[in-house]
């Protein structure tokens, strides 16, 4: 007899290209693995489709008739229809300036074109991904919602409708009596309700449980830890409404218990599954948060990560009036390194400057930016002008222990680096931008006196 296996349905993709070329590459790559494709050459074509049917999953080229892929990526954000849809913008515009701003409207990534076919392949995955999870996640977060409103709803209700729900409710619902000593201490509870999810989940029965005492006679089982805040609950008619991870097994509960008569009920759920996918979710943020911020090539922090960081930093600094210093390196002739050796070993050589860069720096909050092209940069928070100057100094230095030949070079046999230095204590005088600048000041020096060298410039002397 045939077995029937259920595959869920693939998602429904829009591409916004005006390229057969491309067109015919990304829809052969799609339809191949299932998904579900509609293709449209310009700007209102795609807001159209969009209308008639709404797609999972946006592929959007900049560069289209009638209306640009930002501005089409700028409605679908503008309305609450269409905000959640994930946009990839797929362009052959790979400028700073292009991808910061397809982020700015909303875009969830960029490819640039041409593109490898496994690579973007498992960017749009990527995406789906999370937009399957999130979607999954609301849709029990609504459920949830919508069962405990209903449990609420039912507990107002009348003892014999009460029975009537507990037997048949999704949760574990039960009632405690306290138990006190001669002074009136609480010191253990008695079950006086219980229904067959709560009897279950404690691994007895309805009938075992009534009567029994909580803490006394059921060691080990879902509230043992939680004793002094049922006291609590009773005594000083708090309401415990959280999340409580079960220490025998790792499984996740939502508990809500409050006061009743001199006792407490309480209500519980399993939401493992549920905390398990909000944990996958963050951890899946947290890699696109940081595949966001690290220069794919050198895999040291990018110039959109030296931004906010020094951005950050020049905060800390003025807050407690410590010195913060900049260092900015050039690799000296790359051009001509580039010329003689060809992109891929100059990709290679920045690689490798990079890490030499990385291997000087010893402290966590010193950090390596790629800034542009050949050139890097340094953040020293808290550090003076000696220190950074050291540093410098260590990176010149550790830089030429790798021995890169370069043959084209003016300098040396080997890559060498140019450095420009400079340190400030922050002060309403001065901004991120004129320190910058300083150090920027310092590096043109250092090339113009021949290169392979240290120049530092205060931030004082950089000012008209």
């Amino acid at each position: 007899m045939q077995r029937e296996y259920y595959e869920p349905p693939k998602e429904n993709i829009l591409i916004v290209d005006d390229s057969p070329e491309h067109l015919r590459l990304l829809s052969s790559m799609l339809v191949r693995r299932g998904y579900h494709l509609n293709c449209v050459t310009d700007g209102e074509m795609a807001l159209y489709a969009i209308q008639a049917s709404m797609p999972d999953l946006v592929l959007l080229d900049i560069i289209v008739p009638l209306i640009d892929g930002y501005r089409i990526c700028q409605a679908l954000k503008a309305h609450e229809k269409t905000r959640h849809i994930p946009v990839i913008f797929v362009s052959s515009l790979d400028s700073e300036i292009d991808k910061v701003k397809a982020f700015k409207v909303g875009c969830a990534d960029y490819i640039t074109k041409p593109f490898f076919i496994e690579e973007a392949f498992l960017r749009i995955e990527a995406q789906l991904k999370i937009y399957r999870q999130q979607k999954d996640l609301d849709d029990l977060l609504q459920k949830n919602i919508r069962d405990r409103n209903h449990i609420e709803q039912e507990l107002n209700q009348s003892r014999t409708l009460l029975a009537g729900v507990l037997n048949s409710s999704l949760d574990g619902v039960a009632a405690f009596e306290a138990i006190r000593d001669s002074d009136s201490k609480i010191i253990d509870f008695r079950w006086i309700v219980v229904n067959p999810v709560a009897a279950m989940t404690v691994g007895e029965t309805r009938e075992s449980l009534e009567g029994k005492l909580l803490f006394e006679q059921l060691p080990g089982h879902l509230f043992d830890s939680l004793f002094d805040v049922f006291v609590q609950v009773v005594e000083n008619c708090i309401v415990f409404d959280k999340e409580h991870q079960y220490s025998f097994d790792g499984s996740w509960f939502h508990i809500v218990a409050v006061k009743l008569g001199d006792g407490f009920a309480v209500t519980f759920r399993d939401i493992t599954e549920k905390k398990q996918m909000e944990i996958s979710l963050k951890q899946m943020n947290y890699k696109l948060q940081h595949q966001a911020n690290i220069d794919s090539l050198t895999q040291v922090a990018n110039r959109r990560r030296f931004d906010e960081y020094i951005t950050q930093e020049w905060g800390r600094c003025t807050r407690q009036q410590k010195s913060l210093s900049v260092i900015l390196c050039d690799v000296d002739y790359f051009k001509f390194y580039n010329d003689a050796y060809g992109h891929q070993a100059g990709d290679e050589c920045l690689f490798q400057v990079a890490q030499g860069i990385s291997l000087t720096i010893k402290r966590p909050a010193d950090v390596v930016f790629r800034y542009g092209g050949e050139e890097f940069a340094v953040i020293l928070p808290l550090t003076q002008k000696e220190g950074a100057v050291k540093v410098a100094q260590d990176i010149r230095e550790e830089i030429k222990k790798l021995k890169i030949v370069h043959d084209l070079s003016k300098v040396s046999k080997y890559v060498t680096l140019s450095l420009g230095v400079s340190s400030i204590i922050p002060n309403p005088k001065y901004s991120v931008e004129s320190l910058i600048a300083a150090a920027d000041r310092a590096l043109y020096e250092a090339k113009s006196l021949g290169r392979d060298r240290i120049v530092y410039k205060s931030l004082e002397l950089t000012i008209d």
